[in-house]
């Protein structure tokens, strides 16, 4: 009777499965590449980092801030005394158990530390302004990395498009001399040359779905959804306009980089805090003058004097001696380093060296600019000329197509120049979609180096 009734719970959730609605079955969301953008903007981790990153420097800027200001401290102890000791409050030498207490408020300034503070103030402004330039570089990288992949799945799924059509051309044409040769009119040899190019095809269908479905992999794991769901890319309109757009002047090109550009604008302020971190470690070289106040006052249970009478009130109780032991206690010191077992130097020597790695950071920053720019350039401008000349190539492919298929159907040309003609004109498509996504690759990341997007 139990297995019985298992077995209807397995059979009934079985049924519920597949007569799931397909909305329930499987989640599929369709997106844009804006949209792709947002979500890896949202959830990329290295962007993450750069945002704690930044809010771990505006928490050291407001503290160099707070470096300028006193300190102010309270104090209360109850202490526990056994044996024989000298006791202030009555200015005797006892030999009891004594419960004391010096309950004060203090607070410290620093007068001069050879300008420590302003140092220090400087070279945390100087961090954060570059912690927070680096957070817009990340999201930099970040759209030029998902715009990327989304144009190369793009493009898989045109050359998709393009191996389905020459497949289901293929097909057509071999059914129809499978047609004539049965029908006597035909030869046995174009039926097995177009069996041979219909399965080469579908191999080669196999080999580019593939590679749209590793592309559109990529493109899921640079999103870093926390859901696994299957996703469905937008149609990408890509508009004569925008593939023909006139190209400005490279100088104009990378002075606006230049100008724009978050990860230099990084390198830059690093720099600057390194020189100011040099400041503050050779600043522990100069005197610090500092001053201290204490507000104050005692008690023991051994009594107090009174300060009205100068009589000695075993039995003065501890609000009391609080009103008759308070003091006021101010003292301006100065601290000359002497000897510091070359801590000082040290963390001079190693200051110097990270600005040295600042300054090399920003060389770094200028040529993988510099090589960025002129490399999207070049390609910008060698995909508009492709794509010209592919288009110009591919009408008169395409024209030459129809005159040879007319002729190969009409049996007044062979299969070799009909295949020729056609590998020509996909071959011709091919180019000219993978120049049209290069065009709007490039410019899209000119664009985003800019500043534009």
């Amino acid at each position: 009777m139990k297995t019985c009734t298992i077995f209807k719970s397995v059979l009934f959730l079985g049924v519920s499965i597949v007569f799931l609605p397909p909305a329930m079955a499987q989640e599929v969301m369709k997106v844009t590449m804006e949209e792709c953008i947002d979500i890896a903007l949202k959830n990329n981790i290295d962007l993450q980092r750069a945002r704690n990153t930044s809010l771990i420097a505006s928490s050291n800027k407001r503290q160099a801030l707070l470096n300028f200001l006193p300190s102010l401290q309270a104090r209360i102890n109850y202490d526990v005394f056994t044996g024989t000791f000298f006791d202030n409050n009555t200015a005797t030498q006892v030999t009891e158990v004594t419960n004391s207490s010096r309950p004060n408020i203090s607070s410290n300034l620093t007068v001069f530390n050879g300008f420590k503070n302003h140092y220090n103030k400087r070279q945390r402004e100087n961090e954060f302004s570059a912690s927070t330039h680096a957070v817009e570089g990340a999201k930099q990288n970040v759209r030029t990395n998902v715009i990327g992949l989304y144009l190369n799945v793009a493009a898989d799924r045109e050359n998709v498009k393009i191996s389905e059509n020459r497949l289901d051309l293929l097909s057509q044409q071999l059914e129809r001399e499978e047609k004539r040769e049965k029908a006597g009119v035909g030869k046995i040899e174009e039926v097995y040359n177009l069996k041979s190019q219909v399965a080469n095809e579908k191999l080669n269908l196999i080999t580019m779905r593939n590679t749209f479905e590793r592309d559109k992999l990529l493109l899921i794991q640079a999103l870093q959804l926390d859901n696994i769901r299957d996703i469905e890319i937008a149609d990408l309109q890509i508009s004569d306009d925008e593939l023909e757009q006139t190209i400005d002047p490279y100088p104009d090109v990378i002075g606006k980089a230049v100008q724009f550009s978050p990860n230099l604008k990084s390198a830059s302020y690093s720099l600057v805090a390194s020189k100011n971190a040099v400041k503050v470690a050779t600043a522990d070289r100069y005197p610090t003058i500092s001053l201290y106040g204490e507000i104050g006052s005692r008690y023991s249970s051994n009594g107090a004097t009174n300060p009205a009478t100068g009589d000695l009130d075993p039995n003065a109780s501890f609000f009391d001696q609080l009103d008759f032991n308070q003091f006021e206690y101010a003292i301006i010191s100065l601290n000359i380093p002497i000897f510091t077992r070359g801590v000082t130097s040290n963390r001079v020597q190693v200051a110097k060296i990270n600005m040295l790695n600042a300054e090399l950071d920003k060389k770094q920053a200028e040529m993988d600019l510099a090589n960025a720019v002129q490399q999207a350039y070049l390609d910008l401008v060698a995909a508009q000329s492709t794509y010209e000349a592919a288009k110009e190539n591919l009408i008169a492919l395409e024209q030459s197509f129809k005159f040879m298929q007319a002729r190969y159907t009409s049996g007044n040309s062979d299969f070799y120049t009909y295949l020729e003609s056609l590998n020509n004109k996909n071959r011709a498509e091919l180019e000219l979609i993978n120049a049209k996504y290069s065009i709007a690759l490039r410019r899209k990341i000119i664009n985003i180096l800019q500043g534009l997007e």
